[in-house]
C-alpha cells in the first residue's frame, strides 16, 4: 500500500509537471499566426514576442503560463508595463485587476501596446514575423514560430495591438490605426474651393485642414507650389481652431533651403501634440502666394496660360503618407480687334491703356501682338508707345509698357488677367487721319473660357464741305465797283456845284 501511494504521488507530480511544461513542439509551427484585417495596402505589420507562453494542452489549453521574454526585461520595469502587468517572484506574468474586470482597461492596454511598439523599435528588438500588405489586399497573415504574447505594430502609425496565441489557434486582429489626413482649399472671392482665378501679380490665399489621430508621431505637412506661384513665407500661420484665433506656436515651419526636398515649405508637428490625445486633433494652416509671370509662357509654340497647382499631403508614422490634395489657380486673356468703320482688317497705330477700375495696368510687351500683365518683381518704370506729333514710339519685346499699340498684322491679346468684370481699355491716341473713339473707356468682361474678343472701330476724319476756289476774280470785281462808285460820286458833286 505504501508503495502504491508513493507511485500515485509520483504520477500526480508528473502530471502536474506536464501541465506546466512548455508545449511549443507539440504543434506544427505553421499553425501559429496572427492575421491582420482591415489592413492598408503597402503597409508592413510586424509582431514582437513580449512574453513566452506555455500551455497544459495544445489541443484544449486551459492552463497558461506567461514569462517575460529576455529581450523585454527592461521594458518590464517601465511605468506603462507596471500599470497593466504584475510579475511575481517566480517570473510569472499576470494582468492587474480593475474594479470592472479582471483584465486591464482598454485604455491602459492601448498605452502599454504603444509603449511596447516604441520600445521594440528604439531597442532593435528582433521581430517574430511580419507581413506587407499587397496592392488590392485588405488583410495579411504574420506567420509565427510558436505561441506567445505579441505586440503588433505597423508602419501606418503607432497605435499598436497586443494579442496572445494560445497554442494551436491562429488569431485575428483588426487594424486600429486611423490615418492622418489633410484637405486643401484656395480662396476665390469670399469662399474657399479647389479652383481660383487671378491676375498676374495678385495675392492668392490658401487654407489646409489637417486631422491628426491620437498618438500619431513623425507628423509632417508637405506643401509644393508650381513655379507660377511665389510663396509669401511670412504669411504661414498654424492654428488649432477653425476660427483662426489660437496660433499653434510649437509647429516648426521650414521654407526655402530648410524645407524638405521638393517642398515649397514643410511644417513639422511635435510628437507631443497628439501624445496624450483621446480623439482626433485638428490643425488649420493658412498662407498666401502671388501669381507670377510663369503663369504665362512664350516659347516656339507661341503664348500660353499655365495652370498653377498647389499640392499638399501629410506624412506620419514610419513614412506613411496621406492622399495628396491639390488646388488650381489660373489666369486668363482677352483679345482686342481694332478696325476702321466698315472694315474687318486690322487698323494699326491706335494706342490704348488697359485699366482695372481706375488704375492703369502695366504690361510686358511679349511681341507685337501679345502683352502680359506685369508681376510684382518687374519694377522697371514703364514706357509709352505715344510719340510726338501723333507718332508711335518703337518699343522692343520684353519691355514694360504703360499701353499697347495695335498693328495691321493681327489682333492684340492681353494675357494674365482675372476673369469677370472690372477691366476696360481707353484709347489715348488714334491713328493719323482717324478720330478718337471716345473719352470713355470700353468696358471688358473677361470670360473664364478665354474667348473674350472686343471689337473697337475708329472713324476716319473727312474733308470739310467747299464751294471751290475763286482765285483773284473777286479782287478785280471789288476794284471795278470801287472805281465806278467813285466816278458816280465825282459827277454828282460837279453837278451840285454847277
Amino acid at each position: 500500500m505504501k508503495i502504491f501511494k508513493k507511485m500515485m504521488a509520483i504520477a500526480v507530480s508528473f502530471l502536474m509537471m506536464l501541465a506546466m511544461a512548455t508545449t511549443v513542439f507539440a504543434v506544427n509551427p505553421a499553425d501559429y499566426s496572427i492575421t491582420v484585417n482591415n489592413a492598408k495596402a503597402g503597409e508592413t505589420y510586424t509582431a514582437y514576442k513580449m512574453f513566452d507562453l506555455s500551455v497544459n494542452d495544445p489541443t484544449n489549453p486551459t492552463a497558461f503560463r506567461y514569462t517575460v521574454n529576455s529581450a523585454w526585461a527592461s521594458f518590464a520595469e517601465t511605468p506603462e508595463f507596471k500599470a497593466v502587468y504584475t510579475v511575481d517572484e517566480q517570473g510569472y506574468v499576470t494582468s492587474k485587476e480593475t474594479s470592472t474586470t479582471k483584465w486591464a482597461a482598454a485604455s491602459e492596454m492601448s498605452k502599454v501596446a504603444d509603449a511596447a511598439a516604441k520600445f521594440a523599435k528604439d531597442n532593435g528588438i528582433s521581430e517574430a514575423g511580419h507581413v506587407t500588405i499587397e496592392s488590392g489586399q485588405t488583410s495579411g497573415k504574420i506567420n509565427l514560430s510558436g505561441p506567445g504574447y505579441y505586440v503588433v505594430s505597423s508602419t501606418l502609425g503607432t497605435r499598436a495591438m497586443i494579442e496572445t496565441t494560445p497554442a494551436e489557434a491562429a488569431v485575428t486582429i483588426n487594424e486600429k490605426n486611423e490615418e492622418d489626413t489633410i484637405d486643401k482649399k484656395v480662396k476665390e472671392g469670399d469662399t474657399y474651393g479647389t479652383n481660383s482665378d487671378a491676375q498676374v501679380g495678385d495675392t492668392v490665399e490658401f487654407k489646409s485642414e489637417v486631422t491628426i489621430v491620437p498618438r500619431s508621431v513623425n507628423v509632417k505637412i508637405h506643401d509644393t507650389m508650381d513655379s507660377g506661384l511665389t510663396l509669401n513665407t511670412s504669411s504661414i500661420k498654424v492654428y488649432t481652431d477653425e476660427a483662426l484665433t489660437t496660433e499653434y506656436s510649437a509647429a516648426n515651419v521650414k521654407t526655402g533651403a530648410q524645407a524638405d526636398s521638393d517642398d515649397t515649405f514643410t511644417i513639422v508637428i511635435p510628437d507631443a501634440f497628439a501624445a496624450t490625445a483621446t480623439a482626433n486633433q485638428k490643425l488649420y494652416i493658412v498662407y498666401t502666394a502671388e501669381i507670377n509671370q510663369n503663369a504665362v509662357v512664350k516659347d516656339s509654340n507661341g503664348v500660353a496660360i499655365v495652370d498653377q497647382n498647389n499640392k499638399t499631403h501629410v506624412a506620419f508614422g514610419d513614412g506613411t503618407t496621406s492622399e495628396e490634395k491639390t488646388t488650381t489657380t489660373t489666369t486668363h486673356k482677352f483679345t482686342v480687334h481694332k478696325h476702321a468703320t466698315g472694315e474687318t482688317t486690322n487698323l494699326a497705330d491706335a494706342i490704348f491703356q488697359v485699366k482695372k477700375g481706375d488704375v492703369v495696368v502695366n504690361l510686358v510687351k511679349l511681341d507685337d501682338n501679345n502683352y502680359r500683365v506685369v508681376d510684382d518683381t518687374e519694377t522697371t518704370a514703364p514706357v509709352s508707345h505715344v510719340g510726338t506729333d501723333n507718332s508711335v514710339n518703337t518699343v522692343v519685346a520684353n519691355t514694360i509698357v504703360s499701353d499697347f499699340v495695335t498693328v495691321s498684322g493681327g489682333d492684340i491679346v492681353i494675357w494674365g488677367v482675372d476673369s469677370g468684370e472690372g477691366y476696360s481699355i481707353l484709347e489715348i491716341q488714334a491713328p493719323k487721319g482717324y478720330n478718337m473713339i471716345s473719352t470713355n473707356p470700353v468696358t471688358i468682361t473677361v470670360d473664364a473660357n478665354n474667348s473674350t474678343t472686343t471689337d473697337v472701330e475708329n472713324k476716319t476724319g473727312t474733308v470739310l464741305p467747299s464751294t471751290g476756289g475763286i482765285g483773284t476774280t473777286i479782287f478785280y470785281a471789288l476794284g471795278t465797283l470801287l472805281i465806278a462808285g467813285s466816278a458816280i460820286l465825282f459827277v454828282n458833286k460837279r453837278r451840285q456845284h454847277s
